[in-house]
């Protein structure tokens, strides 16, 4: 497991959550209810560990919004990026074993260490251009002022996370990119988070975006965005307004900082592609 599990679980003692297969989002009810299950698992023990890992936060948004990419580049310039911690999680216990991905379209050919740095340097250039004014983001990692990608071997996917703050309000925030199958179905709202709260968007690039809503407690709200690449990359976004434990969660803002819209934006940025 990754130091953000680890810091995570040892604040409210709850065992590992099952983790986000986003092949299951398209093809499988069945994993839909345990992605469901890692989400508020996921979102709450991180809410909880908020306070405790202070981190000063560098990227803040800007006053301006900037347009939804019309396409996808063929080639990204390779930004020079402090790397804050290892490529890849430390192990803390046994490890699944390793998916197959048989099936995928492409197998993408950069190494853990390469991907990492180009992910991370579009994920921080994509935060600093796109939070909304007076957002900020603080990295749920250990000795990291920016959120920074790990490569999770056993999944083949990378993953970021971080805690959205403005004044007193605060929210989650949850990026995970991963290959998706040759064989999958098409973007369907049947297999969303939540399928009574959905939409799916067909952006001019080729990309589809299936935007979810997920109500918790009353006040609380959780939005999902899977967007699918027609290059074959799937990024999945989660962001909230809530903190919980085991005695109940509690709501940090009024709303989630982030909008749908500006979710969907942020999964879809230009450089959150494995095939660069």
């Amino acid at each position: 497991m990754d130091e953000i599990g680890n810091e995570l679980r040892a604040v409210v003692a709850d065992p590992p959550p099952t983790r986000i297969d986003v092949d299951g989002l398209i093809r499988a009810e069945g994993r839909r209810r345990r992605q469901r299950t890692w989400v508020w698992s996921g979102t709450g023990a991180a809410a909880a560990a908020a306070a405790v890992l202070a981190v000063p936060a560098l990227v803040v948004g800007g006053g301006t919004s900037r347009p939804a990419p019309a396409g996808l580049p063929s080639a990204f310039p390779a930004p020079e990026v402090s790397l804050c911690t290892g490529v890849s999680p430390k192990p803390s216990g046994p490890q699944p074993p390793l998916q197959s991905y048989g099936t995928v379209r492409v197998r993408p050919t950069e190494t853990p260490l390469d991907g990492v740095t180009r992910l991370t340097g579009a994920l921080r250039e994509a935060l600093r251009d796109g939070l909304p004014a007076g957002v900020r983001i603080e990295s749920l990692q250990p000795g990291c002022t920016e959120p920074q990608f790990q490569f999770h071997p056993s999944y083949r996917e990378y993953e970021a996370g971080g805690r959205l703050r403005r004044g007193e309000d605060s929210g989650f925030l949850l990026l995970q990119i991963r290959p998706t199958a040759r064989d999958q179905t098409p973007p369907s709202c049947e297999h969303a988070v939540n399928p009574q709260d959905c939409t799916v968007v067909r952006h001019p690039d080729g990309t589809a975006t299936v935007r979810s809503t997920l109500p918790g407690e009353p006040g609380e709200r959780q939005l999902t965005v899977l967007a699918l690449r027609p290059d074959g990359t799937a990024v999945l976004g989660i962001t909230n307004n809530f903190r919980s434990g085991p005695e109940g969660s509690t709501t940090t803002a009024p709303e989630p900082l982030l909008t749908m819209d500006q979710l969907d934006e942020l999964a879809r940025s230009p450089g959150l592609t494995l095939y660069p």
